[in-house]
């Protein structure tokens, strides 16, 4: 007996000197974030410690898609200049439970490249404006009137913007980015096939939360960077080789202003490599994780438009939220035929009007390419492959409602904007959604390489 209970002693002791052997290697592994420090200086930037990111990612179930019916009044027709009709929206959901009737709105036509790709195919993007606030499908943090129906004819897997903007809800670095979903439409009771729903990019309390009515020369503000400005239509300023559309509300001509010198002063920052007045002008996490998902996705638009950011009064400059990703991962035969290799968003293209020009001057500093590539380090083995599995099962649930959207819409195999020939060979939808995975997963490896520390 006593042996017996020797032994179960010396296994007992023998066991816990292998648990606190396997405590001090994980602690090893996952250390402790470090304490504050000072600001660095231009020469010895720090990589800010692991944020904490989102991995609960919002999946799609296999319950019916919502349906959204629209009803103009008298059954007028909705321009294509962008003019508003009254309608009524009713709504149905197995999802979310949400029904309604009849709820008073306008719907316009809406966007810019995808509004061309309307007027060609007939299968446009709208704007629903509802007289009262409202949640739709439980999809954003509050009520809002300005919802947005996003067509997406040229991204055949309709899943493209899903996953970028899932992906900036995933990172820590980016407050804010739109909640979607996939939803069946209705217009004066024709079936107009699958769109996405989306939150309008404004300044709400539940969107980006800002506070753009202060009457002095600082106020909040929210701009985008945008080549499709218009003298006359839209307030904008030029700063450097960019053109920025201010989208909140503005008060006076200082107000104007103060929004240019802020912008020119992160310009001089970002040109003269200086990582000290960079830090106190913008959030470097947001100004990180959007150069990675813009990246990853290797977004043609980066620097042509739908790049937005904003500022709360005496903050810091916070590059979000993401948006219009239609033409990104691999969908775009103007940007290396839709390949999967090569940097773009860091490096460009000689003579390519679509350079983000801010990010490829980041790019020349070895500080930057530091920051990126722990960065990427942090999320490529946990965030990247969640966000993939997003995608197939998303592709999956959302399939057989695809089959009916694409009998109304023979789209499959023709080029609807600017769909690459290898894109043009794929004839079902799941096709579509096995390219998109595989290029996904082939875009983690190549940054991997890229980004390998």
């Amino acid at each position: 007996m006593k042996r017996t209970l020797c032994i179960w002693a010396a296994l007992l002791a023998l066991l816990c000197t292998m648990l606190t052997a396997c405590q001090k290697n994980t602690a090893k592994e996952t250390p402790k974030d470090p304490p504050p420090k000072e600001e660095p200086s231009a020469e010895q930037p720090t990589v800010p410690p692991p944020p904490q990111d989102n991995y609960d990612i919002p999946l799609y179930t296999n319950e019916k898609t919502p349906i959204i019916r629209i009803r103009t009044e008298d059954g007028k027709r909705v321009p294509s200049n962008k003019s508003e009709v009254i309608c009524h929206v009713s709504l149905e959901s197995s999802v979310s439970g949400q029904n309604a009737i009849g709820l008073p709105a306008t719907i316009r036509v809406r966007g810019n490249g995808s509004l061309a790709v309307g007027h060609s195919t007939g299968k446009y993007p709208y704007k629903l404006k509802f007289d009262s606030p409202i949640n739709l499908f439980d999809l954003g943090q509050g009520n809002a009137k300005d919802w947005v129906l996003l067509a997406h004819a040229g991204d055949q897997t309709m899943l493209r913007d899903y996953a970028a903007k899932t992906l900036g809800d995933l990172l820590s670095g980016i407050p804010y980015s739109p909640n979607t979903r996939l939803v069946t439409v209705y217009l004066n009771d024709e079936y107009i096939g699958i769109y996405e729903l989306t939150e309008q990019v404004e300044v709400q309390k539940c969107r980006i939360d800002i506070n753009d009515s202060l009457t002095g020369e600082e106020n909040g503000f929210l701009v985008e960077l945008d080549n499709y400005a218009e003298e006359g239509e839209d307030v904008f300023v030029t700063v450097g080789r960019s053109t920025f559309t201010i989208k909140s509300d503005i008060h006076s001509d200082e107000q104007i202003a103060f929004i240019q010198e802020y912008l020119e002063d992160v310009n001089t920052a970002i040109y003269k490599g200086d990582y000290r007045k960079l830090g106190s002008l913008v959030d470097m996490k947001s100004l990180l994780d959007m150069y990675l998902l813009q990246e990853y996705a290797k977004n043609i638009d980066a620097g042509w438009s739908s790049f937005y950011m904003y500022r709360e009064a005496g903050g810091k400059l916070i590059f979000a939220p993401p948006w219009d990703f239609d033409l990104a991962f691999g969908n775009d035969m103007r940007l290396d035929n839709g390949a999967v290799e090569d940097l773009y968003i860091g490096t460009g293209r000689n003579d390519f009007m679509q350079n983000h020009h801010w990010y490829i001057a980041l790019y020349e500093n070895d500080w930057f390419r530091d920051l990126a590539a722990k960065r990427w380090a942090q999320i490529s083995d946990t965030l990247i492959p969640r966000l993939i599995d997003a995608v197939r099962q998303t592709g999956a649930s959302i399939a057989p409602d695809m089959e009916n959207n694409y009998k109304r819409w023979n789209f499959l195999g023709k080029r609807q904007h600017q769909e690459p020939n290898q894109i043009l060979k794929l004839k079902t939808y799941w096709d579509h959604v096995n390219y998109l995975v595989e290029w996904m997963e082939a875009r983690k490896e190549i940054l991997d390489a890229e980004f390998a520390l």
